[in-house]
């Protein structure tokens, strides 16, 4: 049996446009809240890894939604882990009707933090089973290279933007890049976690060739995003 973990959701009238499109941030919400809890059920999560002063940190997501969604109806988060490497976690992830179609499907990378330092740390934090060879997005999760940046504005982080780490919620990088790119929806999106930010910093956005947001604190990357 490989390695899995399933959650029903619901998402609200203000996770869709006035268009009917599911919110970015709305859909990476659900899938970081599957990935944290499947990693405490699996004795992985916040509290137990913070007493090695070790983190999960996301650096790389996508997802590509497939079919239509409706606010106030339960559908079912699938999420998949695999671990491809020493350093590396991937996790995929499934939003499915009733009748198991697959509306969304998305792909994460993650990786293991000391939490002090800062430094990804190669450790025995495993989930245990077997996992699966399956891909969500087979493509895998592109690197974005921003080049040829245009500023669009800036961003200051407030209290409403931090996570349990207080640090900036990656969800919130996504609303912050469609705002950029003119969008409020995407049926396809990708997003490059380079440096975090904390309360009261300036995050300088920025708009790149093909379709490309970047977000900048002092003049280094934060995120880059793209729209597919």
């Amino acid at each position: 049996m490989y390695i899995q973990y399933s959650m029903p959701v619901v998402f609200s009238g203000k996770d869709f446009t006035d268009a009917g499109e599911i919110r970015a941030s709305a859909v990476l919400h659900d899938f970081q809240e599957i990935a944290k809890a499947h990693a405490t059920a699996a004795g992985l999560g916040f509290d137990v890894l913070m007493e090695r002063n070790l983190i999960w940190v996301i650096t790389k997501s996508r997802f590509r939604v497939l079919g239509g969604l409706a606010p106030d109806t339960e559908y079912t988060l699938l999420s998949f882990p695999r671990r491809t490497g020493s350093l590396i976690y991937d996790r995929d992830f499934y939003v499915l009707s009733k009748t198991g179609e697959r509306l969304i499907v998305g792909t994460s990378q993650w990786c293991v933090v000391n939490f002090l330092t800062r430094h990804v740390e190669q450790t025995d934090v495993d989930f245990k089973g077997e996992y699966t060879t399956e891909l969500a997005i087979p493509e895998g999760i592109d690197r974005i290279r921003p080049r040829d940046l245009t500023p669009v504005g800036s961003h200051i982080v407030t209290k409403a933007d931090l996570d349990e780490n207080d640090h900036t919620n990656n969800c919130r990088y996504a609303d912050m890049a469609l705002r950029c790119l003119g969008a409020e929806s995407a049926r396809e999106l990708t997003m490059n976690f380079a440096s975090e930010t904390r309360l009261g910093d300036e995050i300088e956005l920025f708009t790149g060739r093909d379709g490309i947001a970047a977000g900048k604190h002092n003049g280094n990357l934060v995120f880059a995003a793209k729209i597919n």
